[in-house]
């Protein structure tokens, strides 16, 4: 028994250390050099390439590497190819205006993904104290989470229960008594690699899906918390300027509008700004509300 096991841990440690770049075929995708030496994923042994990856990336970054599998899982089951509807993409989840803010230039890289999201959870967890705070604030926003500390507001209901079925914990505690030594394993005394590798298994792959394209600018009449309320309140606010809008098409689009919160907005599509904008004026004069916006 003892020999087998020795057999199996020089098998597995073997393919689920991770790639290097120079390793990589056509279909690998790596990280970049930006924060230390490349780490490559193939698909064609994902699961042992993904854990290797994340174990890597937090450990560079400075953050438990079952923590950071538990996030990651949370956020897209291990699926490189995961999209929500807030435009949140790939593995790691980053909406486009944070990819851009972290310097995130391919979401859809796995590797690149993951690196950039531990070094994100690493200053979090540093800048928060703990991990329930900052996974927190990689759901809900720094602001939103800033206040949370501060007793000034709660948190959404989504990150109430992201922060628990992460961390175990709930987000009162990570505030008001954050455990000294969080129990974050994956699966008891197995070690992170193995546990990971079986938590990977039961990952789902989906394909790419494109974004509808969407005009550069908008005109904006109405939103609401899902389509069919902002639907229902285009309907409501477009019966001054039938006409006007009757010709044109109504995009639907998720977005964060003031501070953390995410609604749908239905906007009409145009171009350029200066369309929108004699557009959304026509609409004001036919005794509409609107106000333009780049989508």
């Amino acid at each position: 028994m003892r020999l087998f096991m020795m057999i199996f841990w020089v098998v597995f440690c073997g393919l689920s250390a991770p790639v290097l770049a120079q390793d990589a075929d056509e279909k690998t995708q790596c990280s970049s050099d930006k924060h230390g030496a490349p780490v490559c994923i193939n698909p064609a042994q994902f699961e042992t390439d993904v854990c290797g990856a994340i174990e890597t990336f937090a450990t560079r970054h400075g953050v438990n590497p079952h923590f950071f599998a538990r996030l990651i899982w949370q956020e897209s089951r291990f699926n490189p190819n995961a999209r929500s509807p807030a435009n949140a993409q790939g593995i790691a989840q980053f909406i486009p205006s944070t990819a851009k803010i972290r310097g995130l230039k391919n979401p859809w890289n796995p590797a690149e993904a993951l690196d950039e999201s531990a070094r994100y959870m690493g200053r979090l967890v540093r800048g928060f104290g703990n991990e329930g705070l900052a996974a927190a604030a990689y759901n809900a926003g720094e602001l939103r989470a800033r206040s949370f500390m501060a007793g000034d507001t709660g948190l959404p209901t989504e990150t109430w229960n992201y922060v628990q079925i992460i961390t175990n914990i709930s987000a009162k505690i990570w505030r008001d008594n954050p455990p000294n030594n969080p129990d974050f394993r994956l699966s008891g005394d197995l070690p992170f690699l193995p546990a990971c590798f079986n938590l990977a298994e039961q990952r789902i792959y989906t394909k790419y899906k494109a974004l509808p394209q969407y005009k550069p600018w908008g005109v904006q009449l109405a939103a609401g918390n899902s389509q069919r309320a902002a639907a229902a309140a285009y309907r409501r606010r477009a019966q001054s300027c039938k006409a006007l809008l009757r010709p044109k098409t109504v995009d639907y689009i998720y977005k964060r509008m003031a501070g953390t919160r995410r609604v749908y907005t239905a906007r009409i599509g145009f171009d350029d700004r200066r369309a929108a904008g004699a557009f959304c004026s026509k609409l004001k004069s036919s005794g509409c509300v609107c106000a333009v916006y780049r989508n």
